[in-house]
């Protein structure tokens, strides 16, 4: 992904062309707070077809019980069958060992079945990297770019049957796309961790609908557990399988949405 400055530059803020190929662009614009996602691009073939904004909101992120920052983000969808896309943006604002980051995500999916394709992430602070990594055949690969370099990984598919998704670091909105797979008995995944790399085999298991509170409102809420290199991933979803909340206590980790999807 590569960022072009746009011509157009308001008073509140500069825009940004976030490239994800020669077919889909997203737009960003810079905000007193950050950078946020204002609007998506979608491939040609897309152009006519009804864009859809599936989910939209923020996540207090908790560490050790502590508020430690933000994450915002937007879901949109377009096209029908085999050739949906769906699109999701993030921004992620955290303290972690005493420093601070902005970290912007960028995730693209083929299918009713949300088929990973694409995924770009850009990190800011203390120090620069960024991360490209695409579908090429039946395999991934990701290009890092950091201080120390460039650096090639390679994913490979590990069974047909295996769905392959991808989960990074503290971004509790990239759940959204392990939803396709979930059931009572059990459903194994792939899972690549962009950050700092790999790719393990984790179980995904319905637990059943159970109250969630929010500060002004209590919802029924679906959970779901993604058992993943030891560490155990709650998931609770509305009945649109949006995400509402994010633990995983081994990791003193939490992300709850401000207010429910309405």
């Amino acid at each position: 992904m590569k960022y072009i400055p746009s011509n157009d530059q308001p008073r509140s803020g500069v825009y940004w062309i976030m490239c994800f190929s020669k077919t889909m662009c997203s737009l960003l614009l810079t905000l007193p707070g950050g950078l946020y996602v204002t609007g998506f691009g979608f491939p040609p073939e897309a152009a006519a077809a009804q864009v859809v904004d599936v989910d939209e909101g923020t996540f207090i992120v908790e560490l050790d019980g502590r508020r430690m920052g933000t994450e915002r983000f937007r879901i949109r969808r377009s096209g029908i069958g085999d050739n949906v896309r769906t699109i999701a943006q993030g921004t992620l604002e955290i303290v972690e060992g005493g420093l601070g980051q902005t970290v912007q995500s960028g995730i693209s999916t083929l299918g009713v079945g949300m088929s990973l394709d694409l995924y770009d992430v850009k990190v800011s602070t203390p120090s620069e990297l960024s991360i490209l990594l695409e579908r090429r055949g039946d395999r991934m690969v990701s290009v890092t770019s950091s201080e120390a370099g460039v650096e090639e990984r390679e994913y490979r598919q590990v069974q047909e049957r295996t769905p392959t998704v991808l989960l990074d670091h503290f971004f509790a909105h990239h759940y959204f796309f392990i939803t396709p797979y979930q059931a009572m008995g059990g459903t194994n995944l792939s899972v690549i961790l962009p950050r700092p790399g790999g790719q393990s085999t984790g179980t995904l298991r319905m637990i059943g609908v159970e109250p969630l509170a929010f500060e002004t409102v209590t919802v029924q809420a679906q959970r779901l557990e993604l058992r993943l290199d030891g560490a155990v991933h709650e998931i609770w979803l509305d009945g649109q399988n949006r995400v509402l909340q994010v633990r995983i206590r081994s990791q003193g980790y939490l992300a709850q949405r401000i207010t429910p999807p309405s």
